[in-house]
């Protein structure tokens, strides 16, 4: 009888002081390797363009894989490789937003969340297939992986030009900078869309510039009217010089993020892999340095 007390004594402290007994915890990032996410919701943001939320999981004690997950995420904008399983291909997108909530005893995880915007493009195989995705259904990522490297203060105004769902990693970056007390960069955004209706993640954007209005300066564009909040135009020499206006090649960057037909016109195209390109557009007319534009 006094075996089995003590038994029973050392597996009840198993139980609530380790998690040995308790399932693997399912749904974690990982750097290295695709693992299942599953799909929590999926919320319409327009027409042809889905916010989904997957589920992110941590378990309650970290090891190395998480420390190194969270090394990765505090160099600077990061993204996740998202790949479709039934053609075994995969494409990098920008989280907007990452939460981890407290410690669940019972199930000894922390239950988190990963936000993507994407747009649904007629040719666009991993765009289809995240669109086709019901919720409880999951999908193969790896990552996070750095982006852009950002430190706070290293600027002292980061320029934005982003169009379509190109705004993610510019949303990643200001509400990240934003959060930290430490950090007194400012950012000025020059966002285009075609509608208003199709301008994504106004209400986060719109909150934030009013909060400190002295920290981020937002113009949208869009290509058609009516227009109440936005300027009709596209990103284009005068648009583009007004929002550079002041810019100091010592001090600050110029981000641009955005469809194929944008960046053509603002910066140029990035090409495939880590190279950017030559500069071209209305950036190396205005007269910017390579060495101050990043092209996601």
């Amino acid at each position: 009888m006094e075996a089995i007390g003590a038994t029973s004594a050392f597996l009840y402290y198993l139980y609530l002081y380790t998690d040995l007994l308790k399932p693997p915890v399912t749904d974690c990032l990982n750097p290295v390797k695709y693992s299942p996410h599953t799909l929590i919701n999926s919320t319409p943001l327009t027409s042809d363009t889905t916010l989904f939320r997957f589920r992110t999981n941590r378990p309650r004690f970290d090891s190395d894989t998480e420390k190194h997950i969270d090394e990765i995420i505090a160099q600077g904008v990061w993204s996740i490789d998202i790949k479709d399983h039934l053609v075994q291909t995969y494409r990098t997108y920008t989280p907007v937003d990452y939460k981890i909530g407290e410690v669940d005893d019972e199930r000894g995880l922390r239950e988190g969340y990963c936000d993507f915007v994407v747009k649904r493009y007629a040719n666009g195989s991993l765009s289809r297939f995240l669109h086709n995705t019901r919720v409880g259904d999951q999908v193969e990522m790896r990552g996070p992986h750095v982006s852009w490297p950002y430190t706070a203060n290293t600027y002292r105004r980061v320029y934005m030009v982003a169009g379509g769902t190109g705004i993610t990693p510019m949303v990643q970056l200001i509400k990240r900078a934003i959060a930290d007390p430490s950090d007194s960069t400012k950012f000025s955004l020059l966002y285009g869309s075609t509608t208003e209706d199709d301008i994504l993640c106004r209400e986060q954007l719109d909150a934030i510039a009013e909060q400190v209005p002295e920290r981020l300066a937002i113009e949208y564009l869009v290509d058609q009217g009516p227009a109440t909040v936005a300027r009709v135009g596209r990103p284009d020499t005068k648009s583009v010089g007004r929002l550079v206006e002041g810019f100091d090649q010592t001090k600050d960057v110029v981000l641009v993020c955005g469809p194929d037909a944008m960046m053509h016109a603002v910066s140029g195209t990035r090409p495939i892999g880590p190279a950017q390109g030559p500069l071209r557009g209305v950036l190396r007319d205005l007269g910017l340095a390579p060495h101050s534009v990043f092209k996601f």
